[in-house]
């Protein structure tokens, strides 16, 4: 092989491209690889020139005679080729080789390219990751380092501004209604410009650029105010400029208000990464406002419930109080008939209102758990109301205040028992705080497909502020010293728990201190037959065998005596092994079984009784203290009718023991 054919064969091999061309700049000879780089074929590249395959508008003719005045070149130059396909090249060209003809090596540095913009790319990323991780840690310390939202909130109002080079930035929240932003704090705010960030709030409701943030929950921004048809022109109108950006701050996913970044008079477009950032930023602000707000609720619950365990305190020494020097006062010697039955009249007002107390506790509790249940029937609102104001009357409760009541028929699916106490608990709250010669009235009516209750009193009022907590747990407005109107600050909370659980709702409403206040329950009225009138308590028909098995013996006495005075014979007997003997002795008609018995309990006795020769007769009542669904369900499986809850009703005693 020639030494021409060498060269022409290494050539052919060479993966660098090598081209020859003229003066004229025209392709004269090429090596496959030149080829394949600049995409055609060597027929179809000789004769065309090289410019064909540069870039439009490239300026080549003064580079070209620097070359040829230095008699070499090299750099890197991008190939178009005729489907339109770019190649990065690197050259180096010699001119005049041969006479009128100049050579090039090219060589494809694609991949090289390709690296060096991934290297770059690579470092843009780190380098904002870098931004991001020191804004956000700026953020956390403005977030930690006070608890004043406001000040926290232009803190962070600065961090904003300082990652987006903005020239102001302003916090903003949400009235109640969700229909306008409030200014909370701003930073950079223009001197010119404060009375009106401080007075003006933002539409959300008709701004169509802020309802799309608010709907969707994302950021939205224009670089050109004045001609984006979704800005509020009022609002421009005040603050002109030229870009802004709207970020919503979401507490657990619901907005609560925003950020507006604000650029005077440059045109700013707003990158993916920079609404990342902010939208970030304004998470973290919510968390902080969840925070603050939880905060304050858990600080509030704690104050509450302080002043409650006070209050509890004051309302059970009262009681107890009286109860103790009444009962010392029995003790004593030559007291006189007339000031003893006085006595004993205090004793039991004063047991009853302690009953109550421990009845309101105990039922809040159930009702926090969710462990009342409802035993609903057909009833008529208007029975329901009328014993309510029959039974407020009869116990003086309302002594010196005139009760009216104005009703009508409403059929409606409830329990009476709780609804009953709800309305008492609204009587009783109305009746409390208006004064002395004052009027309370009690509506019933139906309005479209719901019943309707209303109290109304003409009393003290409840105060703006003190509106939106009457229905929570322990909630009380300020009281006196003396705490004249008394009471645990639990029975409101209660009754909204009872009517929620009916499906209906319960609100208040007052004008102010000393202009009364109106409660309204509504309960969805359905078709339902009219409830059948409540039987009558039952009056004795005859005398009854009966044994209290009772181990405490004020409780036994006192049952004995009750019962006795009500013409029945009694037995007593002091534990549970004594019970068993006397009932098989006696054969009594109704036994009254405490379930705390020593030796032998409650359910012990009923089975035995139970099991014993004419025990399956008898009426075996529980009266206890123990009142949990385990405690009845237990009381069922022993053999027992019924199962009393310390202290027992006498009407209920007395149905109970009459209906044998």
């Amino acid at each position: 092989m020639s030494s021409q054919q060498q060269s022409e064969a290494l050539l052919a091999a060479a993966r660098d491209g090598v081209i020859v061309v003229d003066d004229a700049r025209t392709f004269v000879d090429a090596n496959p690889a030149a080829c394949r780089l600049f995409g055609v074929s060597a027929p179809d590249l000789l004769g065309r020139r090289f410019d064909d395959f540069l870039e439009p508008g490239v300026e080549l003719e003064a580079a070209w005679r620097i070359f040829l005045r230095s008699g070499e070149q090299a750099g890197e130059l991008r190939v178009i080729r005729p489907d339109g396909e770019v190649r990065h090249v690197e050259y180096s060209a010699t001119a005049r080789f041969v006479a009128g003809r100049h050579l090039a090596i090219l060589r494809d540095i694609a991949g090289r390219k390709l690296a060096e913009a991934e290297r770059v790319e690579l470092q843009r990323r780190e380098q904002l990751r870098l931004r991001e991780t020191e804004t956000l840690l700026a953020v956390s310390r403005a977030l930690s380092s006070t608890r004043d939202p406001t000040e926290t909130m232009r803190r962070v109002a600065r961090e904003i501004a300082r990652a987006l080079g903005a020239d102001m930035v302003g916090a903003y929240l949400a009235d109640p209604s969700a229909e306008s932003l409030w200014p909370n704090a701003g930073y950079r705010v223009p001197r010119h410009m404060l009375d009106a960030f401080r007075r003006i709030p933002i539409p959300i409701k008709g701004h169509r650029a802020i309802e799309e943030a608010w709907v969707h929950r994302r950021a939205v921004w224009t670089d050109d105010m004045p001609g984006d048809p979704r800005v509020d022109r009022e609002i421009l109108r005040h603050f002109p400029h030229q870009s802004d950006l709207f970020v919503p701050i979401r507490i657990q996913d619901e907005p609560v208000g925003g950020f507006f970044v604000i650029w005077w008079t440059a045109r700013r477009s707003i990158t993916e990464w920079e609404i990342s950032l902010v939208q970030g930023i304004s998470d973290l602000a919510g968390i902080f406002l969840e925070n603050a707000q939880l905060y304050r609720e858990t600080a509030e619950a704690n104050r509450a419930k302080d002043e409650f365990l006070a209050t509890l305190s004051h309302e059970l020494r009262n009681p107890l109080g009286a109860i103790v020097n009444a009962a010392s006062a029995l003790d004593r010697e030559g007291i006189g008939e007339d000031r003893a039955a006085r006595l004993r009249q205090i004793i039991h007002r004063q047991t009853h209102h302690l009953t109550r107390l421990v009845d309101d506790l105990l039922d809040v509790a159930r009702a926090t758990a969710g462990k009342i249940a409802l035993n609903r029937q057909p009833i008529d609102l208007a029975d329901v109301a009328g014993g309510c104001v029959r039974s407020l009357r009869e116990s003086g409760r309302a002594h010196h205040r005139r009760v009216t009541i104005r009703v009508e028929s409403v059929i409606v699916n409830a329990d009476p028992t709780r609804l009953a106490q709800v309305v008492t608990n609204l009587l009783d709250n109305a009746v409390k705080f208006t004064p002395a010669g004052g009027l309370v009235d009690v509506d019933v009516l139906r309005e479209g497909q719901e019943g309707v209750i209303r109290v109304t009193d003409r009393g003290i009022g409840i105060a703006p502020e003190m509106l939106p907590r009457v229905f929570d747990l322990f909630a009380q407005a300020e009281q006196p010293l003396e705490r004249s109107v008394g009471g645990l600050g639990i029975g409101l909370a209660l009754s909204r728990r009872l009517v929620e659980m009916h499906r209906g709702t319960i609100t208040a409403a007052s004008e102010g201190h000393g202009r009364g206040a109106q409660f309204t329950v509504r309960l969805p009225v359905e078709a339902m037959p009219t409830p059948s009138p409540a039987p009558a308590v039952p009056v004795p028909k005859r005398a009854r065998t009966i044994l209290v098995i009772e181990d405490n013996d004020d409780a036994r006495e006192s049952l004995r005596l009750l019962l006795e005075s009500l013409g029945h014979r009694v037995l007593a007997a002091v534990d549970g092994h004594q019970g068993v003997a006397q009932a098989l002795e006696h054969h009594p008609e109704v036994l009254l079984i405490d379930l705390g018995l020593p030796g032998l309990d409650g359910y012990e006795v009923a089975r035995t009784v139970r099991a014993s020769p004419g025990g399956k007769s008898a009426v075996l009542i529980a009266v206890t203290g123990y009142g949990q669904a385990q405690d009845r369900r237990r009381s069922t499986e022993a053999g027992f009718d019924a199962h009393l809850v310390k202290p027992v009703s006498q009407s209920l005693l007395s149905t109970l023991i009459t209906g044998i």
